[in-house]
């Protein structure tokens, strides 16, 4: 009976010890506006004129007072969007008044000198019911994304480097850009696939600018061995029927330059089967389709 009181006693003070030590309110979590999997005109909040609560503490006054809420940080606000993915948002609180590098429209809107999501971002013009589409970025539609980070950063300061370009002005090889994917430089004039060596895995070279996702091309994945004798016949027999290559990569597997030329036109002698395809987006488009080159039909 005695062992039972103490170990009610314990039980009891370490009961009242978790009573006794005064919690911290845990900060209130920003819950996500629930979005459903497929957003239509009647569900997404920008775009019904309906849902002004959700941002605004009372009714907006155009021109005047917008009465923003937690405090007009536009990270709580748009809240629904922040994490979707990487690089998906512009960088915020940047100072843009005095950056040199970049220009800012007079209708692209700071918030004290810093970018906030309304600078990019019309949210007015998006609680609009006639506008229920994609132009939520100020001053579209663009014909490309970039046309329209270009209304502040220079373009060609932020272009990026095409290393399919290959021929100078004066019609001579720029060889640095063999050095781009080859471990040095190929003589043109006489090299063939197998002498060349390359700095990585070709597949890997290529989607550093070419982030191509999933299977590729026709939703299966190419970067395999061709799965018999028959087909490397076949291959060898397109090849010599209409002088081109399709080149494996060293392991036998195919690869994205087994289809693709990645070199300009001019860079390979024209009378060279290497040559085929340096103007077009294949190597050799065989009548009335690309896949016979590897695929008996």
């Amino acid at each position: 009976m005695r062992k039972e009181r103490i170990l009610f006693l314990i039980i009891l003070l370490s009961f009242w010890g978790c009573l006794s030590v005064p919690e911290q309110e845990a900060p209130k979590p920003v819950t996500p506006i629930a979005q459903p999997t497929v957003v239509t005109e009647k569900t997404n909040i920008h775009f019904t004129g309906q849902y002004c609560s959700e941002c605004h503490e009372r009714t907006p006054v155009i021109g005047g007072d917008i009465y923003l809420k937690y405090d007009g940080d536009y990270q709580l606000l748009c809240r629904c969007h922040h994490g979707m993915s990487p690089g998906y948002c512009h960088p915020l609180d940047i100072n843009a008044e005095h950056n040199e590098k970049i220009t800012i429209p007079a209708d692209f809107p700071l918030t004290d000198g810093k970018f906030t999501c309304d600078t990019c971002h019309d949210v007015y013009r998006q609680c609009q019911k006639r506008l229920f589409n994609r132009y939520t970025l100020r001053g579209a539609p663009y014909p490309r994304k970039t046309d329209f980070c270009y209304r502040c950063h220079a373009g060609k300061k932020y272009q990026a480097l095409n290393a399919h370009h290959q021929i100078q002005a004066d019609g001579t090889l720029d060889t640095k850009m063999c050095l781009y994917c080859h471990a040095k430089k190929p003589d043109e004039k006489t090299a063939t696939y197998e002498d060349v060596t390359f700095i990585g895995n070709t597949r890997a070279l290529c989607r550093r600018c070419h982030p191509i996702e999933g299977d590729h091309p026709g939703d299966f994945d190419h970067m395999a061995e061709p799965p018999s004798a028959k087909w490397l016949k076949h291959m060898a027999d397109m090849q010599t029927t209409f002088d081109i290559i399709l080149p494996l990569a060293k392991d036998g597997k195919m690869t994205c330059i087994t289809c693709h030329n990645p070199h300009e036109k001019g860079v390979i002698a024209a009378d060279k089967p290497a040559a085929k395809g340096a103007d077009s987006k294949y190597r050799e488009r065989l009548p009335g389709s690309l896949c016979i080159e590897c695929h008996q039909m």
